[in-house]
């Protein structure tokens, strides 16, 4: 039985939201007194965000309090808790496994975001792209004649272009699976159950009814890990994001260091 100044559920998230609040104010602080633009600190904040929920969200409990305020509410949860205890064969396993992927999915996210803002800072480091003054005027090889026509000039180029090695677009390929993220982001435990024959159909309803009492333990757990696959959803996006800004800022340099 709880005490009687056991603290409730809504106290306890109270006291963590709180707490993710100042975590949250204090990092972004430490943002603000980086020397980056508006728009990478502001992009290095929205990072940020990404790797608190990532910490926040990766941890799946299969024990969630049950706690009850009244004698009816106490007896119940009593027998939530027996029903719980005799599934602890059968559930924990599963949440052990799923706590273990979401561990290292989140590190390797948050690795990541750390390598991408080391990098940040490395080429905040750079000196500004020189800015061209003219256009550069075309270069012209020993094979191909100044006043070549058009059929011999496609013909140079299509042999040039069979030389260069095949192009990679790694970010878009990653882009691509944005849309496959977003629809498989979320669990559902409510999977259509049916029949065909009589005896299929009592098996189907004998299954919905036990599944219908079972949510007080299922749920919480399916709900927890959604919340972490929108945390690592939305911090895939971000990434990819970062890396179209510093693949920006890296082809300024390029193209400032051969006007130069």
């Amino acid at each position: 039985m709880p005490r009687p100044d056991q603290p409730t559920p809504a106290e306890i998230a109270a006291v963590l939201e709180q707490l993710r609040y100042e975590v949250r104010a204090q990092r972004e602080q430490l943002a603000h007194a980086e020397p980056y633009s508006a728009t990478l600190s502001a992009l290095e904040q929205q990072l940020q965000r990404c790797s608190e929920q990532l910490e926040i969200t990766r941890v799946v409990s299969a024990h969630w309090p049950l706690v009850g305020r009244n004698l009816p509410e106490r007896a119940l949860f009593l027998m939530h808790k027996i029903i719980r205890r005799m599934l602890h064969w059968y559930i924990n396993p599963i949440v052990v496994q799923q706590n273990s992927f979401n561990d290292a999915a989140a590190r390797t996210l948050q690795l990541l975001i750390e390598s991408h803002n080391e990098l940040r800072r490395q080429l905040a480091d750079l000196p500004a792209p020189a800015q061209p003054t003219k256009p550069a005027p075309p270069a012209r090889t020993a094979d191909l004649p100044a006043d070549a026509d058009l059929p011999t000039l496609q013909a140079w180029v299509e042999a040039q272009a069979r030389t260069e090695p095949p192009a990679t677009f790694p970010d878009q390929q990653a882009r691509s699976f944005l849309g496959t993220l977003h629809t498989k982001q979320a669990v559902s435990a409510h999977w259509p159950i049916g029949g065909r024959t009589p005896l299929e159909k009592v098996r189907a309803l004998l299954q919905k009814v036990i599944r219908q009492y079972l949510r007080w333990l299922i749920n919480p757990i399916v709900e927890q890990q959604n919340g972490f696959n929108v945390a690592a959803t939305a911090a895939t996006i971000a990434l990819l994001r970062a890396d179209r800004e510093l693949r920006a800022i890296r082809a300024a340099h390029q193209a400032g260091q051969h006007q130069q």
